[in-house]
């Protein structure tokens, strides 16, 4: 089309008054308009139909803001319009903010406006585990769904109806086991990338790395190698033939850039993300426009606004003052975007450690099946410190050569607080030995002399008492129901009273520090590097729980399917397993469900993440004896315990103690026969038949 007759549709276009019209007027641009060459020529009413799309589409790239809520109906806070114009087509982009900001369903709007409005916009969702990108994916197909209720009016369907739909039986949100994705009719697509890094280099695209605060250097080194080609670059010909030089280079339309979203709340100072704050921080401040940093702190989910209007808060404040009362440590770093410092390279148990062993589970309150194994480790404190019991399952894992490794997962913590005091200290002693007695009966699940329960590992050192607390529980007693149970003792420590006590059974581990507090926190340090222990994930203070499920029949019985139809093409070795693995990476094999929290279920999470927070922080001391000691580091000294970290190197050990029973039963496999005894050497045989 001439420039002329450009100039007169967009004339005619404003002439016509529609408000619509008025606002793509700047946008406008003196194009030319290359028509390929078909069969059948185009009418100038589809021409013109074709135009208009194009200056809608160029409006509103311009204005992401208005698109996000003309299509999606989605009336955003001042603070993430301000984010998402800012951000949009910057190619580096880190955002600090509060829990509870919205962070990651920002993202997810933004990058379904970014699929509708550009061609060929490639984006991967990397996090710490393929669950948390999995749940950001999430939240972005409850927007396609229209299933977000703090969006009231949203229109997400209008997205939705953009996405390419491969299977009839689908929506176009695929859900396999080797990640979430979708596709649109422009050729755009989002996937969700786990943290198995080697099968993952090579892509190509635009990255987010969400909940990044504490992911490792070369995981965000790996995928951050995706964004590095120029989508500017073009070679070969143009509309007339012509080859692309540098100079006819500059005449065609720049591509939005890939990019890279860095997206956590604050994590500690010695963090790869904390490095890229501080780097992109001062190129913002030196005005380079590739780089946007924004640090959204509580007091903007607490004032929110929309066009200037003060809004109801996001969330009140007695949540972050609890948060302050439980994790001070936690929830300066969340809700105040406050950088902390842990023990650093000094740390026994590094931050990435536990982040690659945590898992998306409930607390587990009691024995929920009656046969399940735990270990219940105590370590007692009257005043001073808190009093805190860990509840572990140990479990047997079957390891792909068949082979069984048996492993632990912490199901639950408590701190014994006398809620009713005004200085929340820990409860009376007598309190204490009942509340134990009850967690002891929940979790053994009826079985008889205490099976279910491996052992009661109790801190026997002299300050919390726990030598005069296993006195307590020698004798049978009764519960509240009446039932009488039988006593425990440890025959080892207490071998003196073992005849006085017949009827008690021998599952109490009276641990002194002084003997096996090096052992315990060696044997925590080897097994948690090992991946031999779990933890639950991070807790967002939500009342449920989303947890995604990988149906293993069903994968199992389509293999099959593939297997016999791959066999009967008679493929070679190669082609077998590509097609394999492409066939089994279509399934819809993980269904994602929520599970409701009631309020033990929180407290519990909350007091996990304490734990997490304690280990982080205890360091090693040197010793000339070879038993080193481990302490929290001394800046943490007077502001965190490390009674809940104690406790889990009291399961450690317990663990260990398990793994090496494992080891030395094993009972090798007898011979049936003296000849499996003692193998006869065969001769060779000859016939003298064969020539």
């Amino acid at each position: 089309m001439r420039t002329t007759e450009f100039e007169e549709l967009k004339q005619l276009l404003v002439d016509k008054g529609d408000i619509n019209e008025i606002r793509f007027k700047n946008c406008i641009q003196k194009n030319t308009i290359f028509v390929r060459d078909g069969v059948y020529a185009l009418s100038s009413k589809k021409l013109n139909s074709l135009i208009r799309i194009a200056e809608m589409q160029k409006y509103y790239q311009c204005n992401p803001v208005r698109f996000i809520k003309d299509f999606f109906n989605i009336e955003l806070l001042d603070a993430q319009a301000w984010i998402i114009q800012q951000a949009w087509t910057c190619p580096n982009v880190l955002l600090v903010c509060s829990r509870g900001f919205g962070k990651s369903t920002l993202i997810d709007i933004m990058l379904m406006a970014k699929d509708m409005l550009f061609n060929n916009y490639w984006c991967y969702i990397a996090s710490g585990s393929g669950s948390q990108a999995e749940q950001t994916f999430t939240t972005l197909e409850q927007l396609a769904n229209d299933n977000i209720d703090t969006f009231m009016g949203s229109t997400g369907i209008v997205f939705k109806n953009e996405i390419e739909i491969k299977n009839a039986a689908g929506d176009g949100f695929s859900h396999s086991s080797n990640g979430f994705s979708y596709s649109t009719y422009n050729g755009s697509f989002t996937q969700t990338l786990n943290s198995n890094i080697d099968k993952k280099r090579g892509k190509r695209g635009s990255v987010v790395f969400d909940e990044c605060g504490f992911l490792s250097e070369e995981m965000m080194n790996v995928y951050g190698a995706f964004a590095i080609v120029n989508k500017s670059f073009k070679s070969g010909t143009d509309g007339n033939g012509n080859s692309i030089d540098a100079v006819r280079l500059k005449t065609l339309p720049k591509e939005i850039p890939n990019q890279l979203f860095y997206i956590s709340s604050a994590s500690s100072v010695g963090t790869k993300f904390h490095e890229f704050f501080r780097e992109f921080s001062k190129k913002m401040f030196m005005g380079d426009k590739r780089y946007f940093v924004a640090m959204i702190t509580c007091e903007i989910p607490l004032r929110p606004t929309i066009h200037g209007k003060l809004m109801n808060p996001l969330y009140e404040k007695s949540v972050i003052d609890n948060e302050l009362r439980t994790n001070p440590e936690k929830a300066w770093r969340e809700y105040y975007c406050r950088f902390t410092t842990d023990a650093g390279s000094d740390a026994i148990i590094k931050r990435s450690v536990i982040t690659r062993n945590e898992e998306i589970r409930k607390p587990l309150l009691y024995n929920d099946t009656g046969n399940k194994k735990f270990v219940i480790c105590y370590d007692p404190a009257r005043s001073r410190d808190n009093s805190v019991i860990l509840v572990c399952e140990i479990y047997e894992f079957k390891q792909v050569d068949g082979s069984v490794d048996i492993r632990m997962r912490i199901v639950n913590c408590i701190n014994l607080i006398d809620v009713g005091k005004k200085i929340k200290s820990p409860m009376r002693t007598p309190e204490q030995i009942d509340y134990l007695k009850q967690i002891i009966l929940d979790y053994n699940g009826g079985a008889d002399g205490y099976e279910n329960i491996i052992g009661v590992y109790i801190d026997a050192g002299s300050g919390g008492g726990g030598v005069n607390i296993a006195d307590y529980l020698m004798p049978d007693w009764t519960d509240k129901k009446g039932i009488i149970h039988r006593g425990l003792i440890d025959k080892e420590y207490s071998a003196d009273y073992a005849n006085k006590f017949p009827n008690a059974v021998n599952k109490i581990h009276l641990m002194a520090p002084a003997a096996y507090k090096s052992e315990m926190y060696e044997a925590m340090i080897e097994l948690m590097s090992q991946d031999k222990i779990s933890f639950t994930a991070s807790y967002d203070n939500k009342d449920y729980l989303t947890v995604f499920d990988i149906d293993n029949e069903l994968i199992e019985k389509e293999r099959e399917k593939i297997l016999s139809q791959l066999k009967n093409e008679h493929v070679d070795e190669n082609e077998f397993e590509r097609r394999l693995n492409d066939a089994l990476s279509d399934i819809q094999s993980v269904k994602v469900k929520k599970i409701k929290l009631d309020w033990a279920d929180k407290i519990a999470l909350s007091n996990i993440d304490a734990l997490k927070e304690e280990l982080v922080n205890i360091i090693r001391k040197k010793r000339d004896s070879g038993k080193d000691s481990f302490e929290l580091a001394p800046e943490k000294a007077n502001k965190l315990h490390d009674d809940r970290a104690y406790t889990a190197a009291l399961a450690s050990y317990a663990l260990m103690t398990e793994r090496r029973k494992n080891i030395v039963h094993r009972k090798n496999p007898t011979p049936i026969n003296l000849t499996e005894l003692l193998p006869i050497r065969k001769g060779k045989r000859f016939s003298m038949f064969k020539n």
